[in-house]
């Protein structure tokens, strides 16, 4: 029995008045002197032990730098500029932004280099064929290859293709969907339109109860050392964090995060995860009454990801607690699986949650999970879930909901999307206070690879008890490059409007629904 486990919620800081954010002083790192003799050694743990040395953090597109690659490097109380002069020669430039260096490929004027960034834009958006809607959170990806995006609310997507990869297929599919392979030669128009089959695999209701449910459970588990990662794995990822009151946006935050993800058979050893680049809106609505704030948004976001933690609906020593039911057998991204829906039982001293299961019916493996908080676990939580709160006020947390899906690589099952979504109400009679904050974190995993690294610079990692908002102090208009990212909705784009850069053009978002051309 797996004895590590997380709680998978986050904590709460609520403050009256306006909390004011303290910048940063920005230091000047290229200028720091280090010493460093290495040889034959990966290039990426030679710039993480430059990082440590420098006391400074690395951001960087890693389509750019072949990170597997082993160099030698010697130097001697040398300047930061000139040690990454070295080591990526004049083709780079390096940037400072807050607590990081960010690397970029220059031009003749020494900036970045855009016009030989060979990757292919594809975009357009994904459409249910019966129904003529678009589809949410549909997965594009190149096939066979750990790289690529999801569909926003609206159905649309970018995907930014490196060119190793523009050769090969690309793979649309979703929960529900006949998977759709796409040829290379028919990704040039700027505006796909690409429509999906739903599909419904249905069994005999003899069949159905056939289905035991713990049995379904039992090899899941029994399969989980083979289904996921025994090596330590690099993952990029993209996380934004949208806060509202009472239906007004006031927050946007997002950024490009690095995961470390542990083997899968060793639980104990926890994951890590680092910050890369990133930028907030300005406040897009002044807080009302009361600021709101999320702590341990990226981090708790990662632990969502229950077969690492085995939380109490998946470990078999709580199975008394719950009660499972098995539903019919759905489509997975174009593979069957089984859909097993649980339940608390009574009211356990312990907090419990309600959802559904998706396991893939050839290996077992938990594809996706959604699932809350459960009721008696919300009023359970509620000391938990509240770090901070002004004095007179009462908070109450409304819900609690959270998704998380997993996608197969080389027979593999990895980490790809996960997701938070939680209410609560703060009320004041003196103060005359009503109001509903909501909190939506998403978390794409856009490309992984095999590593050697065990942990990150300390300086650099985020943890538990970080505000996401509060580190994020910078914005570039011209900011993710070659990253890919979910790309906003129409209404959420017209909310960071006050960016004052628009950096997002989504062309679907012009066209008439009605448009023939479409359909």
């Amino acid at each position: 029995m797996r004895k590590y486990r997380q709680i998978v919620s986050f904590l709460v800081l609520f403050f009256v008045a306006l909390a004011v954010v303290a910048q940063d002083e920005e230091a000047s790192f290229l200028s720091k002197t280090i010493s460093l003799n290495v040889e034959g050694i990966e290039f990426e743990l030679v710039l993480e032990a430059i990082a440590e040395k420098a006391g400074v953090n690395f951001s960087y597109d890693p389509s750019l730098l072949d990170t597997g690659q082993p160099v030698s490097l010697v130097c001697e109380n040398q300047e930061l500029q000139s040690v990454l002069n070295d080591l990526l020669g004049r083709e780079f430039v390096f940037q400072e932004m807050g607590n990081q260096v960010v690397l970029l490929l220059k031009t003749t004027n020494g900036e970045e280099l855009t016009e030989k960034e060979p990757f292919k834009l594809v975009r357009g958006t994904v459409w249910d064929r019966d129904f003529q809607e678009p589809v949410p959170f549909a997965s594009i990806s190149i096939h066979n290859q750990s790289y690529g995006t999801i569909t926003n609310a609206q159905g649309y997507f970018e995907l930014k293709i490196p060119p190793k990869y523009k050769s090969e297929q690309l793979v649309v599919s979703c929960m529900g969907y006949s998977r759709l392979l796409l040829q290379p030669d028919s990704l040039n128009s700027d505006d796909l339109a690409i429509w999906l089959q739903p599909i419904n695999i249905r069994l005999a209701e003899i069949k159905v109860r056939a289905i035991k449910p713990l049995w379904v459970l039992d090899q899941f588990l029994d399969h989980t050392e083979i289904n996921y990662p025994n090596e330590s794995r690099l993952a990029t990822a993209f996380y934004r964090e949208v806060l509202s009151q009472d239906g007004d946006y006031i927050n946007v935050s997002e950024a490009v995060i690095q995961m470390l993800k542990a083997p899968y058979n060793l639980p104990l050893r926890s994951d890590k995860i680092r910050y890369l680049k990133g930028r907030k809106s300005p406040d897009v609505e002044k807080f009302q009454w009361v600021d709101f704030k999320m702590q341990g948004g990226p981090f708790y976001t990662m632990q969502l990801d229950v077969v690492k933690t085995m939380d109490t609906f998946l470990d078999e020593s709580y199975r008394g607690s719950y009660k499972y039911e098995a539903g019919n057998m759905i489509d997975y991204l174009g593979r069957p699986a089984y859909v097993i829906h649980f339940e608390p039982i009574g009211r356990p001293d312990f907090l419990t949650y309600e959802g559904s299961l998706f396991i893939d019916q050839e290996t077992f493996a938990l594809v996706h999970a959604a699932f809350s908080l459960s009721k008696n676990g919300i009023r359970m939580a509620r000391d938990q879930l509240i770090r901070k709160k002004p004095k007179g006020f009462s908070v109450r947390a409304l819900n609690l909901d959270y998704q998380v899906s997993y996608r197969q690589n080389n027979g593999v099952w990895y980490l790809s999307t996960a997701q938070s979504s939680v209410s609560f109400r703060v009320r004041s009679r003196h103060d005359q206070v009503n109001s509903v904050f909501h909190s939506v974190s998403d978390l794409l995993v856009t490309s992984h690879e095999s590593t050697r690294l065990r942990r990150f610079p300390k300086d650099g990692q985020l943890l538990a008890s970080d505000i996401f908002a509060e580190k994020i102090t910078s914005y570039d208009p011209s900011f993710w490059g070659n990253f890919n990212i979910i790309q906003p909705t129409d209404e959420l784009r017209k909310a960071i409007k006050s960016l004052g850069v628009e950096p997002f053009e989504n062309p679907m978002s012009e066209v008439n629904e009605s448009d023939d051309s479409l359909y």
